[in-house]
């Protein structure tokens, strides 16, 4: 029997639905399997993690500071070089058993695509660097403007999704998810003659936030063995929720009373799918909220932190009553469906609802950016003009100064 269906089975005899006798003669049914459960995060994956960041801040700081000595074709056959031997490596720890650092060493080979890719663009002269000024509002041209870096990240993807059909390797879901977010940019920098900015970008954030959220809870219902590939989707978007969050908040002060319900849905969906990562995001949006009355609504309140301790000795007995009640909640809220694999009332068209909020609020958000761009030009039109009179100010000194004549001090008698 699989450990979901044994946990139901000891949900039902905390609700008295059957008796323990019951629930052990179910058991007996059924042969005992081992329980395959995604593998945990150990301190020899966090080896791993630091080991590899090591090797590509090492390999991008070298290509970087030696990119000109080496010209693009020295930095073409490093890159390939490094990737064949990574590979090599990475067959060799597979051949040893160790399949984790095989798959790292994997991962490193697949960051050496990005700069084989930029050096071959160099060598063949398929993009031209644009001239300062021409990718911004309104003369922007996406190929133009983003061709080389949308061939890289082509290509990025393809040889990370090509791993992953060689090579059963969660961490190479990141790049993956990274290169789909980036993508939702680059539409919406197509669509950026309309008028894209800052507060349009936060909107994208939380279309993107959502689309990763979705794509992790599918992948978390549909996979199977000890490879957790949903950790990092949904660590990718909580990444995303966070930013959009705080670019909303910065730019509309009404948001911020937002942020208690979104931590909500947060620790709800962290109960739900059993993902730490939501439950720190709600605890930073839930502080924050708390933090902004703080300082600015109740800054002159006297009263207002006796409010504050007693909301949170309200948190605290809510924690133990759930704690005590964690069996039957789980029974009848649990995060798991009838067939056992974790759920989420409403399912992907409600974690999907916020892409229709976002694609509505975008036009509303374009004039907004057309707004702020008009109010700098005018800015910087003002402080140029402020500029320049100034300098005329100083100049028009300066020249009656040279012209003045010194009088003389009367002598003494």
């Amino acid at each position: 029997m699989e450990g979901n269906d044994d946990r139901r089975l000891d949900a039902a005899v905390s609700l008295g639905i059957i008796t323990a006798a019951q629930a052990q003669a179910i058991r007996d049914l059924v042969p005992a399997r081992p329980d395959v459960a995604p593998r945990p995060i150990g301190a020899a994956t966090i080896g791993y993690v630091l080991g590899a960041l090591t090797v590509l801040i090492a390999m991008g700081w070298f290509l970087a500071d030696r990119w000109t000595w080496l010209g693009a074709g020295g930095v073409l056959a490093v890159a390939v070089l490094y990737a064949a031997l990574f590979l090599v490596v990475a067959w060799r720890l597979r051949g040893e058993g160790f399949a984790q650092a095989s798959g790292f060493s994997v991962l490193l080979a697949v960051g050496m695509v990005p700069i084989a890719v930029v050096a071959i663009n160099e060598l063949a002269g398929w993009f031209a660097a644009p001239p300062a000024g021409a990718c911004g509002y309104p003369d922007f041209m996406l190929w133009n403007c983003r061709g080389e870096e949308i061939v890289v990240e082509l290509a990025t993807l393809a040889a990370a999704l090509f791993a992953l059909r060689q090579v059963r390797f969660s961490l190479l879901v990141l790049p993956v998810a990274a290169i789909l977010l980036r993508f939702l940019f680059h539409a919406a920098d197509a669509l950026g003659r309309f008028g894209f900015g800052a507060v349009s970008a936060a909107w994208v954030w939380v279309m993107g936030a959502s689309l990763l959220t979705a794509a992790a809870y599918e992948t978390a219902r549909r996979q199977q063995g000890d490879e957790d590939f949903a950790l990092w989707l949904h660590l990718a978007a909580a990444v995303a929720a966070a930013a959009a969050s705080v670019m909303l908040i910065g730019r509309f002060n009404a948001f911020r009373h937002l942020l208690v319900p979104a931590a909500l849905v947060a620790f709800a969906f962290s109960l739900r799918m059993g993902r730490f990562v939501w439950t720190l995001l709600g605890m930073a949006w839930f502080v924050a909220y708390l933090g902004w009355l703080a300082s600015e609504v109740f800054r002159d309140t006297p009263f207002f932190p006796i409010v504050l301790a007693a909301l949170g000795v309200g948190v605290i007995i809510a924690t133990v009553w759930v704690q005590r009640n964690s069996a039957s909640l789980v029974a009848r809220f649990g995060g798991l469906a009838a067939d056992g694999r974790p759920s989420f009332p409403g399912g992907v068209g409600l974690i999907l609802l916020p892409v229709l909020v976002a694609a509505l609020r975008l036009p509303g958000a374009a004039e907004l950016d057309r707004a702020d761009r008009a109010a700098a030009e005018a800015s910087g039109r003002a402080f140029g003009a402020l500029r320049q009179h100034q300098e005329r100010e100083s100049s028009r000194d300066s020249v009656g100064g040279g012209n003045r004549r010194e009088t003389p001090r009367p002598s003494r008698p």
